[in-house]
């Protein structure tokens, strides 16, 4: 009774004087209820984010939780037919009437979201399929003790992560799936921050299948950073080809010409290669898959790194660990797991083998296509893998788990799209970004390891921007410096640290 009362009181104070100015300046003067989410910073990096897309004619937008209903009333002005939901009356209430104010045609304000309980998702699904989905997640910090918007808004604010139903966006993506109301090559935007459950969202959506991208964030005076990611199902409109047996994934797939995205998979491999044409050896429980990619004018080092980093992405994820790309600390959090990238296309495990890429790319006429390969050792218990190759090891020997084939398959198709797939309106990851993230992924290895190179030892001083290394002799004399790339007939001993 107590938390009824609570709500009851806090509707009846009198709405607080909000004024709003959108990313296109235009500026919106609000009277909201103590009991209404109001624009926020996390209101401005959505809105900021939609800015993106530039104008559209006639696309589906679905935003969650609407609140005081400025992102739809703004969305709406960009060209979008807008429907916005939110689990708390007032709050339909409010942007029923801003929009009437503003003279915003066109708009639907329906109660009801995404929730375990809520009977009328089925209302807001009948409405689409939609082009777009936008949610700002209320995985935020609360407000302080004398800004609490109420019962109903502290509910939504709550944490459901640990809830037997799932997680707030877990709970979404089955939903959409199940009701099948986004569009083929449609995109979800959530807008969350890199703590508490927010810093391990975009592995949970992996772990579902959904690639996904930063597109936006902001820094927020007191540290605290915002995200707004886009999640989406990857490469719908290509297709996957499962052979039983292949001499090579990555022959078969240049020997075609096969739509960006589509992934070539073999049970067995009988001529896997490695870099410089070295052996890859398929076993009973290894994976081995190709996916044709746009080149985008990446050299074959950057483009085995983003894999590399894909298949790192794929690990933390089916392990449910934060993605070791999200930040510096994810990435530090990994690295003690001994998983490691080793220059240009190996990722090990205490210098043992664990996977291998390879990115590779043929002329036909005045087109090139690339692809890139991927042989990971999955499983192995029951084959005596370590003892037909010495030198690797599989997921299963170091977690202790086993894995399923599709499992795997699923979630990294989804970090290769996350990497490698174009989508209309969601920018690429910057080259620096994965530079950094490359450097800092081997940077284990790169310190207990030294580079043979014609008898003469070096250490690796510095990563280039077209994916080459720096390195430097042992004497570290000025100007010593050599770039050595992946035409270098190079090998690796562990360094004496003399």
């Amino acid at each position: 009774m107590e938390y009824s009362e609570n709500e009851i009181k806090r509707a009846i104070l009198k709405p607080k004087p909000h004024v709003w100015t959108c990313p296109l300046n235009n500026k919106y003067e609000l009277r909201i209820p103590n009991t209404v989410y109001p624009p926020r910073e996390d209101t401005n990096l959505l809105a900021e984010t939609l800015m993106t897309f530039g104008k559209v004619n006639g696309n589906k937008l679905l935003e969650i939780g609407c609140g005081s209903g400025v992102i739809s009333i703004f969305a709406r002005t960009c060209g979008w037919d807008v429907i916005g939901c939110d689990i708390n009356p007032l709050a339909i209430a409010t942007s029923r009437g801003i929009s009437n104010k503003y003279n915003i045609k066109n708009i639907e304000f329906i109660e009801g979201g995404i929730e375990p309980t809520c009977e009328q998702t089925y209302n807001l699904f009948e409405k689409g399929p939609f082009d777009l989905i936008v949610w700002n997640l209320p995985y935020l910090e609360k407000p302080k003790e004398n800004e609490l918007l109420g019962p109903l808004e502290d509910a939504s604010l709550a944490d459901i992560s640990e809830g037997k139903n799932g997680k707030l966006h877990e709970l979404l993506i089955k939903k959409i799936e199940k009701e099948n109301c986004l569009k083929k090559d449609g995109k979800i935007i959530l807008i969350h921050n890199d703590q508490g459950p927010g810093r391990k969202l975009t592995s949970e959506c992996r772990k579902l299948g959904w690639a996904s991208r930063t597109i936006n964030n902001k820094i927020l005076q007191d540290g605290e950073k915002l995200i707004a990611t886009c999640i989406w199902k990857p490469w719908e409109l290509s297709r996957k080809i499962k052979l039983d047996e292949i001499d090579s994934t990555n022959s078969y797939s240049l020997s075609k010409k096969l739509p960006n995205g589509t992934l070539v998979v073999a049970k067995k491999q009988t001529k896997g290669r490695g870099q410089r044409e070295n052996e890859w050896i398929h076993h009973q429980g290894g994976w081995c898959g190709t996916w044709t990619i746009p080149l985008n004018e990446l050299s074959p080092s950057i483009i085995q790194a983003k894999a590399g980093l894909a298949v790192l992405d794929s690990i933390a994820a089916i392990n449910s660990l934060e993605l070791p790309t999200f930040d510096y600390i994810s990435m530090a959090k990994f690295s003690i797991k001994d998983i490691i990238l080793k220059w240009p296309n190996d990722i090990l495990h205490k210098n043992k083998k664990l996977a291998g890429i390879l990115s590779e790319a043929k002329t036909q006429g005045n087109e090139t296509i690339c692809v890139v390969g991927v042989g990971f050792n999955l499983n192995g218990k029951q084959t005596n893998f370590e003892q037909i190759i010495p030198n690797a090891t599989t997921l299963e020997k170091i977690t202790g788990n086993y894995f399923e084939n599709e499992e795997w398959e699923k979630i990294l198709h989804a970090s290769i799209a996350s990497k490698f797939e174009m989508k209309k309106g969601i920018k690429m990851t910057e080259k620096s970004k994965t530079l950094i993230n490359w450097w800092l992924s081997m940077e284990q290895f790169n310190k207990n390891n030294i580079a043979i190179i014609n008898s003469i030892g070096y250490n690796v001083c510095s990563l280039k921007e077209d994916g080459s290394l720096g390195l430097i002799t042992n004497e570290r004399k000025v100007n010593s410096e050599i770039k050595c790339n992946e035409n270098f007939d190079i090998s690796w001993d562990l360094n004496s640290f003399d």
